[in-house]
Order: structure tokens, then C-alpha cells, then sequence
């Protein structure tokens, strides 16, 4: 599964990865496989569809080098609500800097197709140190 889009947090423009100079995407999960360093959490619910939503626990990939800072992989399934889950795989933006040197990434993402809709995934991943 390859995501559609990606947006790109610094001028509003939804981007292919590439566009953006991202690793292929075989090469994004061979460094997130083999990488080391920080992680983070992510969660919350995808926009509502068909009368109902669904949340997105997990847990992004280590950072992954790209020439503009890192990002990191984020996988996974939704939670199963109204008799079906969505799955759902992008990049996070690049590093969004925190106060007391903590950091965060937006992602902004479309859900599969499952029981003849989709569902948006927005938001940030929880703060985390480099």
C-alpha cells in the first residue's frame, strides 16, 4: 500500500513523498527495520464517515534521514468500528521543534478503502527528545 499524498506542514501543499525528497518507500522500511533512535506515540480519531470514527493507536518508526531533517514511518490498522478496520502508511513532516528541546511531526492522511469509504487522519505525534 503506498499512500496518495502527504502534506507538507511548512507551505500547506500535499505532496507526493518523492516530491519532497523522501527515501523510497522499500528504503523507508529497510531504515526503519535496521534504524535506532527516538520514536513516537501517535493517536486520536480519524475524521467521521459514514456515521461513525475510529481511533489510531501506535507507535512511529526510528528517524529516518531525508536531506530537509527527519520523519519517521507510520503504520498500522485503525481500530475495528461499524464492523470493519481502515489501514493507513505515510511519512510524519519533518521535525517540529518544541520548546525544552522536545519536538513533533503532523500528519495529514487518507485511510484504505473499507466498507465503501475512507477516513482522514490528521494531527501530531506526541513530543519527543532527538
Amino acid at each position: 500500500m503506498q499512500p496518495e499524498y502527504m502534506f507538507n506542514h511548512y507551505d500547506g501543499v500535499m505532496m507526493y513523498p518523492e516530491e519532497m525528497g523522501y527515501p523510497q518507500w522499500q528504503t523507508a522500511v529497510e531504515q526503519r527495520r535496521d534504524g535506532e533512535g527516538h520514536t513516537h506515540g501517535h493517536g486520536g480519531a480519524t475524521t467521521c464517515q459514514d456515521g461513525h470514527v475510529h481511533l489510531h493507536p501506535g507507535v512511529t518508526s526510528t528517524p529516518i534521514e531525508t536531506e530537509q531533517g527527519h520523519v519517521h514511518w507510520m503504520t498500522g490498522n485503525t481500530t475495528f468500528d461499524d464492523g470493519h478496520i481502515h489501514q493507513y502508511e505515510t511519512y510524519t513532516s519533518t521535525p517540529i521543534p518544541l520548546p525544552g528541546g522536545y519536538h513533533t511531526h503532523y500528519v495529514e492522511i487518507r485511510t484504505t478503502e473499507d466498507d465503501g469509504h475512507t477516513h482522514i487522519i490528521k494531527g501530531f505525534t506526541e513530543p519527543s527528545r532527538s
